[in-house]
């Protein structure tokens, strides 16, 4: 039983109490100084990606605005009241009559 009650009172907390070493707090303080500086790392990393994530979506949106631009005047070339008042302006009439031609036989 003598041994039982040695472990009851060590897992109980009884006992002797090992005190921390110098060496053990040096460790422990580089431990957690590489652990700030991995964080630190890490964070200005992801501010890093955030900016230019921030600049991605600007340019997208940039874009986006030229291509509606664009579009926009595509439609307005090809708007055919406009192109009838172009062919008016320049003087062109619809055609009398229309001639189907014979496409030209290949010769091998």
């Amino acid at each position: 039983m003598g041994q039982l009650d040695g472990v009851a009172r060590g897992l109980a907390g009884g006992g002797r109490v090992r005190q921390p070493t110098r060496r053990g707090l040096t460790l422990l303080l580089a431990a957690v100084l590489i652990a700030a500086l991995g964080v630190a790392a890490l964070r200005i990393d992801l501010i890093r990606v955030r900016y230019g994530l921030a600049g991605a979506v600007r340019e997208e949106k940039a874009l986006l605005q030229e291509r509606r631009e664009a579009l926009a005047r595509v439609r307005a070339l090809r708007d055919p009241t406009r192109l009838r008042q172009l062919a008016r302006e320049q003087g062109f009439v619809r055609p009398s009559r229309i001639t189907a031609l014979p496409a030209p036989e290949v010769r091998p």
